[in-house]
């Protein structure tokens, strides 16, 4: 199959600050619209607009993002189960109405237990994963503008369904997470984008692997995302001293506040644990666990550390390995997305289209 050209992903964030800086005291609208029109500025195509059990809600923020941009597309995070997939399609094909066409939704089924009862959600893994798909295939039915629509599912009974409203071009892109084998078989299934976390080339390689046999037997070829977080300077000994100074902010700050980041229990002891499995500095000399691993696994930071030219050929080794949607961000979220996507990202794409 012929493969799919490569897109540039940031991370919307409410905080000036990050790992690197001070905890942030305060959400902050303003910066909200300024990182979005930073990506913008820089070249990236599509945003991702995060959901936690704590976070800011990622619809709202998505329209405040969409108003302050004109191109970047965006990936909202979303959660089913806390709303009908009635409501959430027509919500959904508003959004891609007000932002002409860039809407794209993210199935968050979440991976821990603990977030979601932060919610009052105490359905399995497993019964989140079930929700989750009838959830999209009602979304897929809502949009393509079938009504009056009737349902009898598992999860959802509804009667009479429609909208009178649908996407621009009569579908929303859908994102999908997940690498339990439920979360692999119905992602195979239903995701235009297969969404991985951060990992050693081989490990992505392996997930990629999996998830391209399952689809292919629906006659699907889904795009692939990873996320990773960059560390980029004018030279690689300059990018490893800016980690080491890193990996000391986050150890003073742990020695002086407590522990960073949540604990998510046994995700959080998934996330060091594959840290620890990805750390072959031979098969991936720049790839750098140590922010997730000195805080084991509450924050899940994989790291690319380099110049930029060092960045793009490990980026490479990843498109390589069946990546298309590189969710890119580095530890100053303007500075360094500017440098990501005017230096790293125009090279990625070139030289990826001989692959």
């Amino acid at each position: 199959m012929p493969r799919h050209p490569i897109e540039l992903v940031g991370l919307i964030s409410p905080y000036r600050s990050s790992e690197a800086s001070p905890e942030p005291t305060a959400y902050d609208p303003a910066f909200v619209a300024e990182c979005a029109r930073a990506y913008e500025a820089a070249g990236y195509d599509r945003v991702l607009i995060g959901q936690n059990a704590r976070s800011a809600d990622s619809l709202v923020t998505a329209t405040w993002v969409a108003a302050a941009t004109s191109r970047l597309k965006l990936m909202v995070a979303h959660r089913p189960g806390f709303i009908a997939p009635t409501m959430a399609a027509r919500a959904f094909a508003t959004l891609d109405q007000f932002s002409g066409g860039r809407a794209g939704v993210h199935i968050i089924t979440a991976f821990s237990d603990i977030e979601t009862r932060c919610d009052g959600d105490y359905r399995s893994k497993e019964e989140r994963y079930h929700r989750s798909r009838e959830y999209v295939q009602v979304l897929r039915r809502m949009w393509a503008g079938e009504q009056p629509l009737d349902h009898e599912g598992e999860w959802y009974r509804f009667e009479q369904g429609g909208s009178e409203v649908r996407p621009v071009n009569g579908r929303v892109p859908v994102f999908w997470a997940g690498t339990s084998d439920l979360g692999i078989r119905y992602g195979a299934e239903l995701a235009d984008v297969y969404a991985l976390g951060p990992g050693s080339t081989a490990q992505v390689a392996e997930l990629v692997g999996k998830v391209k046999a399952a689809a292919a037997a629906h006659g699907r070829n889904p795009r692939f995302s990873m996320s990773m977080r960059l560390v980029v300077a004018d030279s690689d000994d300059a990018a490893w001293d800016r980690a080491r100074d890193l990996l000391r902010g986050v150890e003073a700050r742990q020695s002086g506040h407590g522990a960073l980041g949540r604990d998510l229990g046994r995700a959080a002891q998934d996330a060091a644990e594959r840290a620890v499995e990805a750390d072959d500095a031979a098969a991936d000399p720049c790839l750098w666990t140590g922010l997730t691993r000195a805080t084991q696994g509450r924050l899940q930071v994989m790291c690319l550390v380099g110049s930029p030219d060092t960045l793009v050929k490990a980026l490479l080794r990843y498109r390589e390995a069946g990546i298309d949607n590189f969710l890119v961000t580095g530890f100053d979220w303007l500075a360094d997305t500017h440098r990501i996507g005017t230096e790293i990202g125009p090279e990625l794409r070139r030289l990826a289209d001989a692959i």
